[in-house]
């Protein structure tokens, strides 16, 4: 145990040389079995096994169950998780995503049609099954770009600079091709850190076996070299093991190279026991969701205590075991069932008898006496008795069919999924047999089908975080399916990994064998569907006009929940959009000639009675003109009446003003006089009174001087 720590402390090579010889023991029972197993499906036999008459049932088993889990290529199936029949962006990318997955796989250098098959036969043979996705990026030299040499910088120049010869620089290139590559993994070729269940797993890694020259080209010259090409180097190998039925004789040498995905710090490390140091560790390469690029493995019979797997053929070893000797022993009782028996030597008729073939052949006897008196042909003959034997070959008959009923009830093959029936049953029991069988085999399909799912979708996740955008658009088409306005922002939440985890599921369809029947009824029933309620939201659209949003809705509500409607889902949603616009007014159909002649007399007589409303409406404008001239004569002459009348009302208005004005100044005048007169009686009063003043003052003085 300290030397293990001490391994595990020390460095990364002696630490992987430590986890991969755990791995490896841990798995070492389970490859053992594996190995007998495959053997056993082949039909390898050792040399005691030789004449051995087995009864392979379990070969044809497998073959059976090979084709009920994967008999075609499946179709992926990408949707958006919620079926919001408005969220079109999802819709395009989801449609973008399926189109170029269905492309990839449609490349003759994509081979996931055959790891699927390859997987289906190791997951129920060995019981261990698994594949490995790798991004291919094909790249050109740019040859079209004129490259300017810089100019030196005279001012930062060194003395000697410009006498260097420049470096070579190596060519811009462009990305011609991108793929993703689903490869096939051996089963023995695959292993993983020892825990009870695989989320508890801290690594996964396969081996692949390299050439010197492929080691020099992958890792360097440096590294490429110190790998020994010695197999019996470093950790015991299983590959050339004399039980083992892959190929023993090879030209090339290679060496096993192991690429480890760390779920721990999420680093790749290639590492191999064949050299002193790791050959190459990077950070996360892809950026994946799950890190790994391959899916959880196809593990047969395995429980929560460990994830090593059991195979199939081992939970009924014993049936199968007991299969092959009761057949065995069949065997060789038929060939000692055969006609046997003893003769008299002396009777030379009997043996002429079973070597002569002719027909109807008289064979005479010498002595007819004593051939009668020995009790004729019975006595001269005696048969080896076959009562047993044949008793025996009916009883182990019966004891064969009865174990082949325990393996089929075992293993969940049924007779109605091998083709066998009874003419007395009816329809009802075949499909109650049929729905049974798919039953029992349905775990194994949704297992097949969750691997093949799995990576579909790792293929979609490195397509959309390492493809460039236009090959994405150019392998999916979809700039021809009517949805151009939502490319642009389909792309760009696919390259978010919110949107492509969150909006976005990947699935594989049936990988059964097709069934065009059912297909055919599924669309047809979309149709009938699709038919039926247009024609009942017509009627009641023409009633009521305003439901006609909430009936278009509706049936994009439905169209989005129907298996294989999204190619046709946005040519749907643009002709259900635009029955919501103003149409504008259909041109009405040209006319037929009958329809022209009356339509021409009709604008005849039409043009006849418009002539007669214009001159009866000219002959009303004259007498409504008269009329008003009459009108405005008579306004004249009444406004002409009615100057004069005011005329003569304003002149005999300033007449009485003039009158009036005159007797004022009469008046006035009068009063002025009547005031002077006054003033002059208050004058001549004054002056009177003055001089009698005078007069009285004048007085005394001629009083006093006389």
């Amino acid at each position: 145990m300290t030397g293990e720590v001490e391994k595990l402390e020390g460095t990364p090579q002696a630490k992987w040389h430590a986890e991969i010889i755990a791995a490896e023991k841990e798995a070492e029972k389970f490859q053992r079995r594996g190995r007998h197993v495959v053997r056993r499906f082949l039909d390898e036999r050792d040399s005691v096994q030789t004449n051995a008459k087995w009864f392979n049932v379990f070969y044809a088993n497998t073959v059976i169950m090979e084709a009920a889990l994967y008999a075609q290529l499946p179709k992926p199936m990408v949707t958006r998780k919620f079926k919001d029949y408005q969220d079109d962006v999802a819709r395009v990318a989801a449609l973008i995503i399926q189109r170029s997955i269905t492309q990839d796989l449609d490349d003759p250098r994509d081979t996931f049609d055959a790891t699927m098959r390859h997987c289906v036969e190791d997951r129920l043979v060995p019981g261990l099954a698994q594949a490995w996705l790798r991004l291919e990026t094909d790249t050109e030299d740019i040859t079209d770009v004129v490259d300017i040499a810089p100019q030196p910088d005279m001012e930062t120049e060194e003395v000697g600079e410009s006498d260097a010869a420049p470096e070579a620089a190596e060519p811009p290139q462009r990305i011609t091709d991108q793929r993703v590559v689903v490869d096939y993994v051996f089963w023995e070729d695959f292993l993983w850190s020892p825990c009870r269940v695989w989320d508890e797993r801290r690594w996964v890694a396969r081996r692949v076996y390299m050439t010197r020259e492929e080691l020099i080209e992958r890792f360097g010259e440096a590294k490429g070299r110190t790998v020994s090409m010695d197999p019996n180097t470093g950790s015991p190998s299983n590959r050339f093991e004399k039980n083992t039925t892959v190929p023993k004789e090879e030209v090339l040498k290679k060496a096993a190279v192991w690429e480890i995905w760390c779920r721990d710090d999420r680093k790749v490390v290639w590492f191999s026991h064949n050299a002193p140091e790791i050959l190459e560790e990077i950070d996360d390469p892809l950026g994946l969701v799950g890190f790994e690029p391959c899916p959880r493995p196809m593990l047969a019979n395995i429980s929560t205590s460990n994830t090593i797997p059991r195979p199939d053929y081992y939970m009924i070893q014993d049936q199968y075991q007991e299969l092959d000797q009761i057949n065995n022993r069949i065997s060789m009782l038929v060939q000692a069932c055969k006609v046997v028996g003893v003769y008299d030597k002396s009777a030379i008729g009997v043996q002429r008898m079973l070597q002569e073939g002719a027909d109807n052949l008289l064979i005479p006897v010498d002595n007819w006496a004593m051939f009668a008196e020995k009790n004729g042909l019975k006595g001269q003959i005696d048969w080896m008795p076959l009562e047993a034997i044949t008793t025996t070959l009916q009883q182990l008959n019966h004891a064969r069919d009865t174990i082949k009923a325990q393996i089929y009830e075992l293993t969940g093959i049924s007779d109605i999924v091998r083709g066998a029936s009874k003419a007395s049953e009816t329809l009802g029991a075949q499909e109650i047999k049929a729905q049974f069988a798919g039953v029992r085999i349905k775990r194994l399909q949704d297992e097949v089908s969750r691997f093949a799912g799995e990576i579909l979708r790792i293929k979609a996740e490195m397509q959309v975080k390492h493809f460039e955008p236009e090959f994405l658009v150019q392998k999916s088409n979809i700039m021809a399916t009517g949805n151009d306005e939502w490319v642009g922002p389909a792309l760009q939440m696919l390259a978010t990994d919110v949107g492509f985890e969150w909006r976005i599921q990947v699935s594989a369809d049936t990988m059964a064998q097709a069934d065009y029947t059912a297909e055919k009824g599924e669309r047809v029933e979309f149709l009938t569907m699709v038919s039926g309620y247009l024609e009942k939201a017509a009627q009641l659209a023409q009633v009521n006009p305003e439901v006609l949003p909430l009936v278009v809705s509706m049936l994009k509500w439905g169209v989005a929940s129907f298996r294989g409607a999204a190619e046709i889902e946005g040519m749907l949603d643009k002709e259900l959009d635009a029955m919501l616009k103003p149409k504008p007014p259909e041109p009405p159909p040209p006319p037929t000639p009958e329809e022209l002649k009356a339509k021409a007399e009709l604008e005849k007589l039409q043009m006849e009675a418009q002539l007669d409303q214009q001159a009866a409406q000219q002959e009303l404008q004259i007498k409504q003109a008269e009329a008003a001239l009459d009108r405005q004569r008579q306004q004249m002459e009444l406004m002409a009446e009615q100057q004069r009348i005011a005329m003569e009302l304003q002149f005999e208005q300033q007449r009485v003003m003039l009158e009036m004005q005159a007797n004022r100044m009469e008046l006035q005048f009068q009063e002025a006089m009547q005031e002077l007169k006054l003033q002059a009686q208050v004058e001549m009063q004054d002056a009177k009174l003055e001089a009698a003043k005078a007069q009285a003052a004048a007085k005394p003085e001629k009083t006093d001087g006389a």
